[in-house]
């Protein structure tokens, strides 16, 4: 089997956003979902609408284009985008999301069930209702600068981040790392103090 749609590269984040971006980018889940995460301020992606998907696809460098369904199910639309060329796709059934390459009239599906790229013609949602169709064109690599963590004090927490910076700040991402919580002024004291002793 031939196809550029890569295995699902799994963190810890399992859900179907982030594993249709994993298999069109090759980052991992986790990274994915920090790039929601940096757009709609959440911090556990679940389930993912999809105008945050859309705008996370942007943002890790694809052009992003609706396209006119040619179905009313899965089977309908695949088989109408197996006529328009080569392209990758990203199709919304009800609750779920899968990416799809059509490669020289041959189809590929991928999702956070399958975890590696499949034949359509084995996938057991051909039936499934399409809802919307997106054709998504990578662009070029945007040059990674770095990184640095940063953290935010509340009332009773402190909060760790993770800010991923490249050359495009339009690709700069958020990750929140972790959380510490204390009882009041004289605990955050003790807590800094062993941290610095590590």
């Amino acid at each position: 089997m031939t196809t550029n749609l890569k295995n699902i590269n799994f963190g810890m984040n399992q859900f179907c956003g982030p594993a249709v971006l994993s298999a069109l980018t090759g980052e991992s889940t986790d990274r994915c979902a920090a790039v929601i995460s940096s757009i709609n301020g959440k911090r556990e992606i679940k389930a993912v609408n999809t105008q945050d998907l859309m705008k996370a696809f942007k943002k890790l460098r694809f052009d992003v284009t609706e396209v006119p369904k040619t179905g009313y199910t899965l089977y309908g639309t695949l088989t109408g985008l197996s006529l328009s060329g080569n392209a990758f796709y990203v199709i919304m059934v009800p609750n779920h999301v899968v990416a799809v390459e059509v490669l020289d009239k041959n189809i590929y599906l991928i999702d956070n069930h399958s975890k590696t790229p499949l034949p359509a013609e084995s996938s057991a949602r051909l039936s499934q209702r399409v809802l919307q169709v997106w054709k998504v064109v990578r662009k070029g690599e945007s040059k990674f600068v770095g990184s640095e963590i940063k953290v935010e004090k509340f009332n009773y927490s402190i909060e760790v981040h993770k800010y991923n910076h490249y050359e495009d700040k339009n690709d700069d991402t958020k990750q929140y790392i972790g959380c510490i919580n204390f009882k009041g002024e004289e605990e955050f004291q003790q807590i800094i103090e062993a941290l610095k002793r590590l």
